[in-house]
Parts: structure tokens; C-alpha cells; sequence
């Protein structure tokens, strides 16, 4: 499992995540590369040591064309669907695991 230290980029025309992740966090921690066989106690673990939710990186293929999207654990575990509120994943740390920002989809309709 990798985890850094990240920051939202948020829109600067307002909030559109529905009170998600991304509009009360200054900085928050993103995981990827996790062992699949123990995803579900790998990602609990990590949330009960840090005590605070975090992003964790998903692919997905849309239209043919293969993406990472940034979901907040506590929306992943909960397997509601998530959309894109507007903003962005991005840290200038060279482990980053992605060439440009990564679209955070933390926005869920009740």
C-alpha cells in the first residue's frame, strides 16, 4: 500500500461536492496500490490509525478510455455511488501517482 499527503484544488465559481470530502479538508491523505486480496482490513486499518477519512484511488474505463478517480474511504465503503463535485486530487510530491490532478468524486445525492 502507498499513501502522501495530498491537497484539494477546489472551483473557485463554489462548491458543488455537496458537503463532500473535498469542501471541509485543507489537506488529506490518498492510498493506491493496495494488495486486493486484503483491500476491505488494509483500508480499515489505515482509517482507524489516522482516525480521519482519506481518498482512495479507483480506476475506472468510461467510453474506452481508462481513468483514476479519487473516492473518500468512507463513500467507498459505503458503496453508494459518487460523483464529481468539481474539484481536484493533486500534491507536487513526486510520487504522486498520476501525471495530472485527479478528478475527486466525493459529491452523493440522498
Amino acid at each position: 500500500m502507498k499513501s502522501l499527503l495530498t491537497l484539494p484544488l477546489r472551483n473557485s465559481l463554489g462548491d458543488c461536492t455537496n458537503n463532500g470530502l473535498s469542501s471541509k479538508v485543507t489537506h488529506a491523505y490518498l492510498v493506491w496500490d493496495v494488495d486486493p486480496l486484503n483491500e476491505d482490513q488494509i483500508l480499515e486499518d489505515f482509517y482507524q490509525e489516522k482516525g480521519e477519512d482519506f481518498f482512495v484511488i479507483k480506476e475506472r474505463s468510461l467510453f474506452g478510455k481508462y481513468s483514476q478517480i479519487a473516492v473518500p474511504y468512507s463513500i467507498w465503503k459505503s458503496g453508494k455511488h459518487s460523483m464529481m463535485g468539481g474539484n481536484f486530487l493533486y500534491t507536487s510530491d513526486s510520487r504522486f501517482p498520476s501525471e495530472a490532478p485527479i478528478a475527486i468524486h466525493d459529491r452523493v445525492e440522498y
